[in-house]
């Protein structure tokens, strides 16, 4: 029976989650009720109070599972087996395909139109993403002999260079999204870029 519970929670929880992910990106945060939510998913409102706070609590878990999602398919830090371009590679390949999915880009656009009026919402998204990616590569530098404030640096010129004109691109037009190659040469430029600027912090040798 307790198995069977939860099961039966984890299917409401998912439903209400699907539902409300679809809403939000349908008409952004402040457009949205908890008694929509709780229709869309066919539960009663006091099951959603069951599971959630409240709106806010709903949506910052929804941006929790996308930054988890994305989070688990990135290297770790402590792996010695790649070495600094390897690593950006990779890092840069993952980031570009999570960034310019769809859902991801539709949830970008209602957070940025939604931060003037909750700040605090827009400040857990780049807490959840960007700067936990920040983190994530900034600290594997500084493990490889880069200084701490370089690292950083360093992290955020990759990730100008790589985005760039890129990504405002194509949040302000609907209609166009980067190919696959362009995507992989802005990633090539980046890391260009990034051991151009950096070269006196690698020891490793690089690949032509």
């Amino acid at each position: 029976m307790q198995i069977r519970q939860q099961r039966e929670d984890m299917s409401k929880e998912s439903a209400i989650l699907e539902a409300a992910t679809r809403s939000f990106l349908r008409k952004g945060f402040s457009g949205v009720s908890m008694e929509e939510i709780a229709r869309e998913s066919n539960v009663a409102k006091q099951t959603l109070y069951s599971y959630f706070k409240g709106k806010d609590d709903l949506f910052r878990v929804i941006i929790r599972a996308q930054s988890d999602g994305f989070f688990s398919t990135l290297p770790h830090n402590d792996d010695q087996t790649q070495n600094i371009e390897e690593f950006l590679y990779i890092m840069g390949e993952r980031a570009m395909d999570m960034l310019f999915k769809r859902d991801t880009l539709a949830l970008y656009r209602v957070i940025v139109s939604e931060t003037p009026r909750f700040p605090e919402l827009g400040k857990f998204y780049w807490q959840s993403g960007a700067q936990a990616f920040t983190d994530r590569l900034s600290n594997f530098l500084t493990a490889r002999g880069f200084p701490k404030g370089e690292a950083q640096s360093a992290t955020e010129q990759f990730l100008s260079f790589m985005f760039g004109t890129l990504l405002t691109k194509t949040l302000l037009n609907k209609e166009y999204h980067p190919s696959k190659e362009e995507k992989k040469a802005h990633i090539e430029q980046a890391v260009s870029a990034f051991f151009m600027l950096n070269g006196q912090y690698v020891t490793e040798k690089v690949n032509p």
